[in-house]
C-alpha cells in the first residue's frame, strides 16, 4: 500500500511506493544490545537549547489527542527529518526505502538507524528504539491500524498532510517539542531568504516561464505547481509557470508523453532523473531532436536538479531549492 495516498501527495515520488501494507513486522530488526541501545540514545538528543514548557501537555491532531507527560526526548517522525533537524532534534530513526534515504540530510543523520519502508512499517524496529513521542506524516501514513499500532508504543501525533504547509508543520512540531523559538527562526530566516531571491531575480525573470520535469525509469512527468519544490517557485519566488504547468499539472504532476513535449516551450525547465533505473531513459530523452529542440534547450537554460530535495519539502529543502534557482537562473 501506498506510503501516503493524499490526492495533493499523488506527485511524491519516493512516498508513493511505500507505507503500511499491513502493519505486521515480519522483517523485524533484531532487538538491540543495551550498548547499541545507549548509543542511539546519546545520537537522539537535541541538540539546542528547549524552551521552558510545562507539562503535562494536551494536543489535539488529525486523529484525536495525546497527552505528553513530559517533554520529548525521543522522537520517531518518518519523512519529517527536515523539520526535525530545523529545530535542533536528532530522530531515533530515518525514513528509508530500500537503499534510497533522503541524501540531502545525511550529513546530519549519518549515524541515525534507518528504518525501510518497502515492506511497510517495522513495530519492532520502533519499539526497539524506545521513542516517546511518534508523528506521522499524514491521516494516510496512519490509516490500515498503523496509528493505533504506534499509539501503543508512544503517543502518537498524526499530521493531516505535513508536506501541505512545511510552516505550519514546524510551528506544531516546535510547540509540541518546545521549540518554539527555533520554528519561528527558521520561518523568518526562510521568509528573509524568499525576499532576497525575489529582488535579485526579478529583472531576470520578468515575462519569463517555468517548468520542471522528473525523468523516471519509464516515463517523463510535468511536476505540478502547488506542491514541494512547485510550490517554492509559483508560490514562494512568485515565479511565473509556463501555460501547461497551469493549465493541465496544477494540482497534481501529469505524464507527459515525447509527442507533447514540443508543446512545453517554457523559458526555463528544470529537470531531475529519478534514480539509477531511470539512467537509461534520461539518455534517451536528453538526447532526442524532441529535447534538443526546446527552447530553454536550445538557450541553455535546461537544468538539472537533485531529485531528492526538489521532491521534499521544509525548511532545510525549500532553501536548497532556492539557492538552487538563485544559481542557476541570475546571471
Amino acid at each position: 500500500m501506498n506510503f501516503v495516498k493524499n490526492i495533493r501527495m499523488t506527485s511524491l515520488v519516493l512516498l508513493m511506493t511505500v507505507l503500511t501494507a499491513g502493519c505486521g513486522a515480519n522483517n523485524a530488526a533484531m532487538p538491540k544490545s543495551e550498548a547499541e541501545v545507549e548509543t542511539t540514545k546519546e545520537s537522539a538528543r537535541q541538540e539546542s537549547t528547549t524552551t521552558n514548557v510545562d507539562y503535562p501537555r494536551t494536543f489535539k491532531h488529525a486523529m484525536g489527542d495525546i497527552t505528553l507527560e513530559k517533554q520529548p526526548e525521543r522522537v520517531y517522525a518518518p519523512y519529517m527529518e527536515d523539520a526535525l533537524l530545523t529545530l535542533g532534534v536528532k530522530p531515533v530513526l530515518k525514513w528509508s526505502l530500500g537503499p534510497l534515504v533522503q541524501e540531502y540530510l545525511e550529513p546530519q543523520l549519518q549515524d541515525v538507524p534507518k528504518i525501510d519502508f518497502s515492506a511497510g512499517e517495522n513495530l519492532e524496529q520502533i519499539l526497539d528504539a524506545q521513542p516517546d513521542l511518534i508523528a506521522l506524516y499524514s491521516s494516510d501514513m496512519a490509516a490500515n491500524g498503523v496509528y493505533e499500532n504506534d499509539s501503543k508504543i508512544a503517543p502518537t501525533y498524526v499530521f493531516p498532510d505535513a508536506a501541505g504547509d512545511w510552516k505550519s508543520t514546524i510551528t506544531q512540531l516546535g510547540d509540541i517539542l518546545g521549540k518554539q523559538p527555533e520554528a519561528e527562526k527558521a520561518i523568518t530566516d526562510y521568509d528573509a531568504l524568499v525576499e532576497k531571491a525575489q529582488t535579485e531575480l526579478a529583472p531576470v525573470v520578468e515575462g519569463k516561464t517555468f517548468a520542471t520535469i522528473r525523468i523516471k525509469a519509464k516515463e517523463l512527468t510535468l511536476m505540478d505547481g502547488t506542491y514541494f519544490s512547485g510550490a517554492t517557485l509559483y508560490r514562494d519566488l512568485g515565479l511565473t509557470p509556463h501555460k501547461m504547468v497551469k493549465e493541465e499539472a496544477w494540482e497534481n504532476f501529469i505524464v507527459l508523453s515525447m509527442e507533447a513535449l514540443p508543446d512545453l516551450d517554457a523559458d526555463y525547465i528544470f529537470y531531475t532523473i529519478q534514480g539509477e533505473d531511470a539512467k537509461e531513459n534520461a539518455h534517451r530523452v536528453l538526447q532526442s531532436d524532441l529535447w534538443k529542440n526546446l527552447p530553454a534547450v536550445q538557450a541553455g537554460q535546461a537544468y538539472l536538479v537533485e531529485n531528492n530535495y526538489w521532491l521534499a519539502s521544509g525548511a532545510i529543502a525549500n532553501t536548497m531549492q532556492i539557492e538552487d534557482v538563485m544559481r542557476l537562473v541570475k546571471p
